[in-house]
């Protein structure tokens, strides 16, 4: 069941990093209001709950704190998962 619920927590992260990185092929470099509503929702489902607001905050960076909460449902330093993302 562990298991289950780790994989549900990657698979919503990993949605946040697709949005993500469709925004920033799109060119925007901050996050706007659908944008941080579909990201709060995604980021519910990984067990996150966001301490402040998503919008207006730059995609880059949240790109990074997203990458951050990956590594720690790894076990790894954010560090070792941006290097393995090539990042």
């Amino acid at each position: 069941m562990q298991l289950r619920s780790h994989r549900s927590k990657q698979l919503a992260l990993d949605r946040c990093l697709q949005l993500l990185e469709e925004a920033q092929m799109k060119g925007k470099a901050r996050i706007d209001g659908p944008l941080g509503t579909s990201l709060r929702h995604h980021l519910e489902d990984a067990g996150v709950i966001a301490d402040h607001r998503l919008e207006g905050r730059r995609t880059d960076r949240v790109l990074d704190d997203i990458f951050a909460l990956q590594a720690q449902l790894l076990g790894q330093s954010p560090e070792d998962s941006r290097q393995r993302n090539g990042s």
